[in-house]
């Protein structure tokens, strides 16, 4: 009697311990799919951003981007004061930026022959609703800039 119910112990432990596995191999899945998704869904976000007008404050005030498929002009002071740069997406949240014509009299005038033909890139690094957080790096200096970008809707 001790026997069996000995080995109705074992085969119920072991019954057990394969439900467990099996569960936990379940749940770990399931986790992962929606974490997966997520980062996919994000990620097809940016081509949202390709186009259009954009706003984000900078230590020299707001800045106003209008961006079209091929080039980017962020104004400071629309329409005197702008950045005129090419863009290029390399992928749905990586585009190559390349410095075009620079007419801001705050920019030093050095500033602006080191940045003429300066590539750069721009990452989206988070998508909202209204908008992107974003990374910048210039090829030159090697700096990064973070800031996030909101979606424009005033008058120019």
């Amino acid at each position: 009697m001790r026997k069996l119910v000995r080995l109705m112990k074992n085969i119920f432990c072991q019954q057990i311990k394969r439900n467990l596995k099996s569960n936990l191999l379940f749940l770990a899945v399931l986790l992962i799919i929606p974490v997966h998704t997520i980062a996919l869904n994000n990620n097809t976000q940016c081509d949202r951003f390709h186009i259009g007008t954009f706003i984000y404050e900078s230590k020299f005030g707001k800045i106003i981007i209008v961006r079209s498929e091929k080039e980017e002009i962020d104004y400071r002071v629309y329409p005197n004061h702008y950045i005129r740069q090419s863009v290029k997406w390399v992928s749905s949240c990586k585009a190559e930026l390349e410095y075009l014509e620079i007419n801001d009299p705050i920019i030093p005038a050095d500033n602006m022959i080191k940045s003429s033909n300066n590539k750069g890139y721009l990452y989206i690094l988070e998508t909202y609703p209204d908008g992107y957080s974003y990374k910048t790096t210039d090829n030159n200096t090697g700096k990064h800039n973070f800031g996030k970008v909101k979606i424009y809707k005033g008058p120019l």
